[in-house]
């Protein structure tokens, strides 16, 4: 290859080059940089050029002797490579691996940026600490738990013992059953943590579980925060323990409750003056791989250093006695047991987003056209939850309301797309005939099923809908169904 056809290859690989790149003179004063050296930094050439070599290899990390001793090992050898700490024109300190040659007409130097590396490196790290600290905490918990055995034991015993005029020596006792059921939460996580605890993992749909998580936190969490939901994709199929993934999505809506209160307390501000909101979200995951479940507050967020450390174990921002730090760590652990993960995203002092990825499970890949929408209504969780598991196993999709008031709120917002209604009678504050009355008000036409474990129940005839006796009969209640929705396969 010709010197000219050489130069020509070298400056097309500095102009065009990934890397970042400059060339000093004898003097070391910068005369050249690459377009992959203003991107990383930020910087304008002109900003740059003229100015000492120091002035990119000399960091706020770096001291004066250690740069001395670079310039040495130059001026003796030609040559130096190590890590840098640079300064990039935002103040973002920058780790590079950098080469720096001494040549006839001065210093070239290359670069590459070390942080994708060090960002692997710091999450291989946490999750070598995670594992070590999963270990000790399920030996701990294990052994933990046999302690409380014992002491539950006795305690037993000494209730059974005492007799009933010694009131104050019982409300003692009953104290200290309390303060062991908090410990047996506590181990609980632990072996949730660890990963030793027995879980009972079935196929489950995701909306009505999430749905019912959502009720649950607006019953019992702060009133002054506003709790929504948003459902994308109402088919999902994962497999879970219901029962543990309720616990971990209720937590991290406590946790974004938490957070507002803090920041409530902090700025003082009076009620009503900013409007705290809570928003859950479930979706399909972007490559349709997954389930996504959202937890978003617009609350304080975290710090950079705070976000680092969220999901360590025992890693808590709460007063003493507040918070255990189990919270976040146990539920990322529980999704990776799952082969599913959680993401914490957050910018402070403007929210905090926790991410929550459930694997699809093949049905629900599967499922492309659904039957139709099923609007399920009883106030009773378990049969809630099992009426709406065989729906949506039959290709429905099912929208759920545990209340009277809940299902009018879900038929307002859904009236268009909802096929069919099946609803309990006996329900507190607004029965099923009352509902179905303020319904027929509107829509005459859309199939009521009401159902009731009363043998002696009627309804009025002018309603024009469907009574079943409970317990109902799956295969009977789809046969309803499809009769009265055209949704024969």
């Amino acid at each position: 290859m010709s010197d000219h056809k050489l130069n020509q290859a070298l400056r097309c690989l500095f102009n065009q080059g990934r890397d970042p790149m400059f060339i000093a003179d004898k003097r070391a004063r910068v005369t050249h940089v690459n377009a992959a050296f203003l991107a990383l930094y930020g910087y304008k050439e002109e900003d740059v050029i003229g100015q000492s070599a120091g002035f990119v290899l000399q960091g706020p990390l770096t001291d004066a002797i250690f740069y001395k001793k670079i310039l040495r090992k130059l001026l003796q050898e030609g040559i130096w490579s190590g890590e840098l700490n640079s300064v990039s024109e935002s103040g973002e300190i920058i780790p590079v691996w950098t080469q720096v040659i001494k040549g006839d007409e001065g210093f070239s130097a290359i670069q590459v940026d070390l942080r994708e590396r060090d960002k692997i490196t710091r999450k291989m790290e946490s999750l070598s600490r995670l594992q070590s600290v999963a270990t000790l905490a399920g030996g701990v918990a294990h052994e933990f738990n046999n302690i409380l055995g014992g002491v539950q034991g006795h305690l037993y015993l000494l209730k059974q013992n005492l007799p009933e005029h010694e009131a104050k020596e019982h409300a003692r006792l009953e104290r200290i059953d309390g303060l062991l059921k908090r410990a047996s939460m506590l181990v609980q996580n632990l072996l949730s943590f660890s990963r030793q605890k027995p879980t009972a993992t079935k196929e489950i749909p995701l909306a009505p579980l999430v749905e019912s998580v959502v009720d649950m936190a607006k019953k019992t969490l702060d009133k002054q925060i506003d709790i929504t939901l948003s459902m994308h994709d109402r088919g999902l199929l994962v497999f879970a323990d219901p029962v543990i993934l309720k616990q971990h999505l209720f937590e991290l809506i406590s946790n974004a409750e938490r957070a507002l209160k803090r920041q409530r307390q902090k700025q003082a501000y009076d009620f009503g003056e900013k409007h705290e909101h809570i928003h859950v979200a479930l979706s399909k995951s972007s490559d349709e791989k997954y389930a996504e479940v959202t937890v978003r507050d617009n609350g304080q967020g975290m710090q950079d250093a705070t976000l680092r450390h969220c999901l360590d174990p025992f890693f808590t921002t709460e007063p003493v006695g507040e918070g255990t730090g189990l919270g976040l760590s146990s539920a990322a652990a529980y999704m990776q047991q799952l082969k599913g993960g959680l993401e914490v995203e957050s910018v402070y002092e403007e929210y905090t987003a926790v991410r929550v990825f459930l694997p699809l499970s093949v049905e629900a890949v599967e499922i492309k056209n659904h039957q139709g929408l099923i609007l399920l209504v009883d106030d009773d969780d378990d049969v809630r939850d099992s009426m709406a598991e065989i729906l949506i196993c039959q290709g429905y999709e099912v929208i759920t309301a545990d209340s009277g008031v809940a299902a009018l709120d879900l038929w307002q917002q859904y009236r268009l797309q909802i096929n069919a209604i099946i609803m309990d009678i006996i329900m507190p504050k607004m029965d099923g005939i009352e509902v179905s009355k303020e319904i027929r008000s509107l829509d005459q036409d859309i199939p009521i099923c009401l159902t009731t474990g009363y043998t002696y129940q009627s309804v009025p005839s002018y309603l024009h809908v469907n009574l079943m006796r409970k317990p109902i009969k799956p295969d009977l209640l789809i046969k309803y169904i499809q009769s009265n929705t055209g949704s024969f396969e």
